[in-house]
């Protein structure tokens, strides 16, 4: 069952410091109504819509970052709240379209020197960090995919859906739940990390 926590960052960074991380990342992550649809009843059929338009499985599609909490978890951002500027950020998990992304990826030989210096640079992340969580962040990367074109265009028809109306929508694939999971543990355990020790060096939350 969807539930909506208090969306209070000091709140949520003693939850940080004191609780294990996987308690964390189901209370905080996982299991939240996300603060973009907290006055509206519209979740459940605006991620069918979603779902539909990206041939996955509405339960595998989660809302995370600040349009979620109300709060970025970025500390570059400084836990900056959720604003009439904030993208929506969408987890989608699916062995299918990672399996996909990470062969194309894999495969682009020649092409890749065709990218946008952006889009090389995030092939090179994918290849040095991102594959290995078992992510895939497609932001710099929808065009190159097979299934970018599709991927785009919901999207753009998402962004003028109530309540996400004028918002940027990105994703970022994961190969399953376990990699979703591990993912934003080592992000948050790097977070406690920063709190703890604030000279303790970069971040990886991206």
């Amino acid at each position: 069952m969807i539930t909506n926590p208090t969306m209070d960052k000091d709140k949520f960074k003693q939850n940080l410091i004191s609780e294990p991380l996987e308690k964390v990342v189901a209370h905080w992550i996982l299991e939240p109504l996300p603060v973009v649809f907290v006055d509206t009843p519209q979740f459940i059929t605006w991620r069918m819509e979603l779902a539909n338009r990206l041939a996955v499985d509405s339960k595998n599609i989660l809302i995370v970052g600040s349009s979620a909490l109300g709060f970025s978890l970025n500390p570059q951002n400084n836990f900056r709240a959720f604003n009439d500027q904030s993208d929506i950020d969408v987890a989608i998990v699916s062995n299918y379209y990672f399996t996909t992304a990470w062969r194309e990826i894999r495969n682009l030989g020649a092409k890749r020197y065709r990218l946008t210096p952006k889009q090389r640079k995030s092939i090179d992340d994918h290849r040095a960090r991102l594959i290995f969580w078992g992510t895939v962040a497609t932001d710099q990367l929808v065009p190159i995919f097979s299934f970018g074109k599709e991927w785009e265009d919901a999207s753009i028809h998402m962004s003028k859906k109530e309540p996400t109306i004028g918002r940027q929508i990105n994703y970022r694939l994961y190969m399953n739940y376990e990699s979703l999971r591990a993912y934003h543990k080592n992000n948050l355990q790097k977070l406690k990390n920063q709190i703890i020790s604030p000279a303790g060096g970069e971040s990886e939350l991206s």
